[in-house]
């Protein structure tokens, strides 16, 4: 999501940053740095930001401040958990904001619905599925990792409609017509990108794997 500084009153700039900075401060600050330095995936994690940064880079414009990208929160969320993911998620859009991809007065809104709603949500979901659906290796791929990132996008791509169309940018007809209707087109290449992502992760390379134990998925299945 990339909505310009120009489409957001001067009230809203400042209240998004002064809330988007402060989280994803506090994340950083209980984030799992330790654990991640003892596992010894510091590259593995600078990698992971690296390659979010370049799928927000490449993105389709419907509207101005309306795109369509791949987000893949739902695979940092699963691989290094909700405050390393939010982190992560920061830091790359940050990263393209420095490049001049995006406003950096409106990094605060943009922040919102690109890093902390889809990362919340993400987690949140998991959570549901790990308490309420059996645990085996399929529903954790298609379900928390496929399915999950699925309703990740279409919520995050839909708030963000939604805020143009409360800003009276856009008609609502318009953002159905010319965005909303891409939603099928969007959530499923994002469900496959994750739900493959992790598939090939937890079975090559569980130790990676924040979320998933071959106790709880594997063994005894």
């Amino acid at each position: 999501m990339n909505i310009p500084a120009e489409f957001l009153p001067a009230w809203l700039q400042v209240a998004a940053l002064a809330l988007f900075l402060p989280l994803v401060a506090w994340q950083a600050w209980g984030a799992g740095w330790r654990l991640l330095h003892r596992n010894a995936l510091e590259h593995v994690y600078i990698g992971a930001v690296a390659l979010l940064t370049g799928l927000w880079w490449l993105k389709v414009q419907s509207l101005a401040g309306l795109e369509l990208h791949f987000l893949a929160i739902s695979a940092m969320v699963l691989v290094f958990g909700w405050r390393l993911a939010m982190v992560g998620g920061a830091a790359a859009l940050i990263a393209l904001t420095a490049a001049g991809s995006h406003d950096w007065a409106a990094l605060g809104v943009n922040g919102l619905l690109t890093v902390a709603l889809p990362v919340v949500l993400a987690n949140r979901l998991h959570a549901l599925v790990y308490r309420r659906f059996p645990k085996h290796f399929f529903v954790y791929v298609i379900i928390s990792a496929h399915f999950s990132s699925m309703l990740v996008i279409a919520v995050t791509m839909t708030a963000g409609g939604v805020l143009l169309w409360a800003l009276d940018v856009y008609p609502w007809s318009r953002i159905i017509n010319d965005y909303l209707m891409f939603l099928p087109i969007a959530m499923l290449p994002e469900g496959f990108l994750n739900g493959a992502i992790m598939s090939m992760l937890a079975a090559w390379k569980p130790e990676w794997v924040r979320s998933f134990d071959d106790r709880d998925y594997i063994d005894g299945k």
